[in-house]
Protein backbone atom coordinates (compact mmCIF):
# COMPACT_ATOMS: atom_id res chain seq x y z
CA UNK A 1 0.00 0.00 0.00
CA UNK A 2 1.26 3.55 -0.78
CA UNK A 3 0.11 6.86 1.05
CA UNK A 4 1.16 9.81 1.95
CA UNK A 5 0.39 12.98 4.66
CA UNK A 6 1.56 16.38 4.81
CA UNK A 7 2.69 17.97 7.46
CA UNK A 8 2.45 22.10 7.63
CA UNK A 9 3.96 23.90 9.91
CA UNK A 10 5.88 27.24 10.61
CA UNK A 11 9.03 25.88 10.84
CA UNK A 12 10.37 29.12 12.11
CA UNK A 13 12.56 26.77 15.04
CA UNK A 14 14.74 23.95 12.87
CA UNK A 15 13.51 20.67 14.35
CA UNK A 16 15.45 17.43 13.95
CA UNK A 17 13.26 14.50 12.86
CA UNK A 18 16.05 12.33 12.03
CA UNK A 19 17.61 12.79 15.53
CA UNK A 20 14.07 12.05 17.10
CA UNK A 21 13.76 8.78 15.06
CA UNK A 22 17.92 7.74 14.68
CA UNK A 23 17.29 5.43 17.97
CA UNK A 24 14.61 3.16 16.28
CA UNK A 25 15.63 -0.34 14.69
CA UNK A 26 14.00 1.03 11.30
CA UNK A 27 15.99 4.08 10.90
CA UNK A 28 18.35 3.84 7.55
CA UNK A 29 19.63 7.35 7.69
CA UNK A 30 18.34 11.21 8.27
CA UNK A 31 19.51 14.23 8.16
CA UNK A 32 17.45 17.50 9.73
CA UNK A 33 13.77 16.87 8.53
CA UNK A 34 14.74 14.12 6.04
CA UNK A 35 14.51 10.38 7.24
CA UNK A 36 14.79 7.26 5.72
CA UNK A 37 13.10 3.83 7.63
CA UNK A 38 12.19 0.34 6.89
CA UNK A 39 10.58 -2.46 8.74
CA UNK A 40 13.04 -5.78 8.84
CA UNK A 41 9.48 -7.60 9.85
CA UNK A 42 7.27 -5.99 7.07
CA UNK A 43 9.68 -4.26 5.17
CA UNK A 44 7.17 -1.56 5.00
CA UNK A 45 9.41 1.54 4.05
CA UNK A 46 9.11 5.38 4.77
CA UNK A 47 10.66 8.01 3.59
CA UNK A 48 9.91 11.43 5.36
CA UNK A 49 11.51 14.91 3.21
CA UNK A 50 10.91 18.39 3.89
CA UNK A 51 9.65 20.60 0.97
CA UNK A 52 10.12 24.24 0.31
CA UNK A 53 7.57 25.57 -2.18
CA UNK A 54 6.75 28.97 -3.23
CA UNK A 55 3.57 29.18 -1.04
CA UNK A 56 3.77 27.05 2.65
CA UNK A 57 6.60 24.88 3.01
CA UNK A 58 5.49 21.02 4.07
CA UNK A 59 6.81 17.33 5.59
CA UNK A 60 6.01 14.70 3.32
CA UNK A 61 5.58 11.50 4.88
CA UNK A 62 5.58 8.29 2.29
CA UNK A 63 5.17 4.89 3.09
CA UNK A 64 5.11 1.49 0.52
CA UNK A 65 4.00 -1.24 2.20
CA UNK A 66 1.88 -2.26 5.30
CA UNK A 67 2.48 -2.46 9.20
CA UNK A 68 2.92 0.07 12.16
CA UNK A 69 5.78 2.04 11.16
CA UNK A 70 4.14 5.06 9.15
CA UNK A 71 2.09 5.50 12.20
CA UNK A 72 4.97 5.61 14.52
CA UNK A 73 6.56 7.89 12.19
CA UNK A 74 3.91 10.35 11.80
CA UNK A 75 3.22 10.43 15.73
CA UNK A 76 6.59 11.30 16.33
CA UNK A 77 7.10 14.10 13.56
CA UNK A 78 4.01 16.02 14.83
CA UNK A 79 4.80 15.35 18.42
CA UNK A 80 8.77 16.97 17.33
CA UNK A 81 7.05 19.79 15.63
CA UNK A 82 4.55 21.00 17.52
CA UNK A 83 7.25 21.63 20.90
CA UNK A 84 8.58 24.46 18.54
CA UNK A 85 5.57 25.76 16.60
CA UNK A 86 1.62 26.29 17.87
CA UNK A 87 0.15 25.83 14.08
CA UNK A 88 0.73 22.19 13.26
CA UNK A 89 -1.61 21.04 10.64
CA UNK A 90 -1.81 17.22 8.53
CA UNK A 91 -3.56 16.35 5.61
CA UNK A 92 -3.20 13.64 2.94
CA UNK A 93 -1.68 13.89 -0.13
CA UNK A 94 -2.59 12.58 -3.40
Amino acid sequence: MNRALRIFSYFSVSTDLAGEMHGWPEFILGQGYDVDLRSADTGESVTVRYVETNEVPYVIVKVTGTGTLFDRVVGRAVDALSKHSDYVQVDTYV
